[in-house]
């Protein structure tokens, strides 16, 4: 069940809404935690609920029994129970492909091809959101052995953490600390919607999508099924429409579900922040998947030892740290390479001064091409496929791709996603509260035209990681 789809608008959120805004107490929580179980069955196929809420029941008690521990060793074993738990479910149903992929190739390069075709039958399905709600679970354990957060006994309440569907599937990732109070504030008074807000984000996000990402998608796709034939014009073409096309799929799901739990009086943070308009790559990580980037450095970074070592010592902790955050996003070595492109341009943003003697105009071009130029990692199926792009981008295909009016359709599209992402203000700079007749309008038509065409959308991208 997707948010752009009609039985989630029609059918679910209204009897969701509908319901909570006459409950209070457990009863809100344990409606919340019901709802969002049961959207998140529909999310995909009906056991993706059982990893979930093993993760959430086994962590709950973890969590407890960790505070509760005095002796440091006991708490150590708990906390590793926890790390394994969660890490071996995470690499089991997400990586265990890749590992079996990867396997498979090494014997067939060695010639051993009939040992390697006994690792064909393998296949696991990986479960929507797992990579969101394990990190989600796993920043809670280490908070309450750190001692910087309390465990949360209501399971009800600890359940509507872990579960609430509208950052369940793709985010934001949400902190206990962000969430659990809110949740325990809505139970004592009763929800209290910000309509006005909540309504016009979730149809700005629905624009982004419906509109933007998945019209960019349409024109995209047929291109780069095969990219050995572009021409220098269209590798360019391709790779700007894909820069935007996932910029406005993450950035309109996680408007829409800000949106959504605006309406169930829950404010969840803030995803995006016009990273198109980074000035640096450092720059850009503080603007682009926020709630990603504040856990890699809050629990990957800073435990490998973060800025308190030599500086070849944190060059290698950035690098660590952008790998395993590009894997994180999906189980393929492109992605590694996407996360280690990202660690390079970190390292050298850092060591560096030529970045500070460059104008601010330079600074955010020169910038957004280098981001540009990693997602070519981040879409290609494999490194044969993002080398034939590269050679494209470099005019290595030699003659001109024809012409068509998809390509004009695609040219006008991305032009108008450059003024967009570099003129105007980002969702959540937007004055939903007090906008004004001819904006509403505006929003109101674009609204209808994604209704009309949301039918023939997609599932939204990061729903694979």
């Amino acid at each position: 069940m997707l948010f752009s789809s009609l039985e989630f608008l029609v059918l679910f959120l209204p009897l969701a809404l509908a319901v909570a805004l006459r409950l209070r107490g457990q009863a809100l929580l344990r409606w919340i935690a019901l709802t969002s179980v049961v959207f998140y069955a529909f999310a995909g196929h009906w056991w993706f609920i059982v990893p979930m809420l093993v993760t959430t029941t086994v962590d709950y008690w973890l969590a407890i029994l960790i505070e509760r521990a005095r002796r440091p060793g006991r708490r150590w074993w708990l906390l590793a129970l926890s790390l394994a738990g969660n890490l071996g479910m995470l690499a089991y149903f997400k990586y265990s492909g890749l590992f079996v992929r990867t396997a498979e190739q090494a014997l067939v390069a060695l010639g051993l091809e009939s040992s390697a075709r006994t690792f064909r039958w393998f296949e696991v399905i990986l479960p929507a959101g797992i990579s969101f709600y394990t990190f989600q679970t796993l920043a809670y354990i280490i908070d309450v052995w750190r001692g910087q957060a309390p465990a949360e006994r209501n399971f009800v309440r600890f359940a509507g953490f872990v579960t609430f569907f509208p950052h369940l599937v793709a985010g934001p990732l949400t902190r206990h600390h962000q969430l659990i109070p809110q949740l325990a504030r809505i139970a004592a008074t009763g929800i209290e919607p910000r309509w006005r807000a909540g309504v016009l984000l979730f149809c700005v996000g629905l624009a982004k999508k419906v509109l933007i990402a998945d019209r960019l998608g349409n024109l995209i796709d047929p291109m780069l099924a095969d990219v050995g034939a572009l021409d220098v014009a269209h590798a360019w073409l391709a790779l700007l429409g894909y820069a935007f096309q996932i910029y406005f799929d993450f950035s309109g799901y996680s408007d829409m579900a800000i949106g959504l739990g605006r309406l169930f009086g829950i404010e969840l943070p803030q995803n995006f922040n016009s990273p198109y308009k980074a000035v640096s790559p450092s720059d850009f990580w503080r603007r682009w998947h926020m709630t990603l980037s504040l856990w890699l450095r809050d629990y990957l970074y800073i435990t490998l030892g973060g800025n308190r070592c030599s500086p070849a010592r944190r060059r290698v902790n950035v690098m660590a740290t952008m790998v395993l955050g590009g894997l994180w996003h999906g189980a393929n070595w492109t992605f590694a390479a996407w996360g280690a492109w990202h660690g390079v341009l970190l390292v050298a943003h850092q060591s560096t001064r030529a970045w500070d003697r460059m104008s601010p105009f330079w600074q955010r071009n020169v910038t957004f091409v280098l981001i540009t130029l990693g997602w070519v990692f981040f879409r290609a199926p494999d490194f044969a496929h993002a080398a034939a792009w590269f050679a494209g981008l470099g005019g290595l295909h030699g003659g001109g791709t024809a012409w068509t009016a998809e390509t004009t359709a695609l040219l006008g599209l991305v032009a108008v996603c450059l003024v967009i992402v570099r003129v105007f203000p980002n969702s959540l700079e937007l004055p939903l509260e007090r906008l004004g007749a001819v904006p509403q309008v505006g929003l109101a038509a674009a609204t209808a035209a994604s209704l009309l065409l949301m039918n023939y959308g997609s599932k939204f991208l990061y729903f694979q990681f």
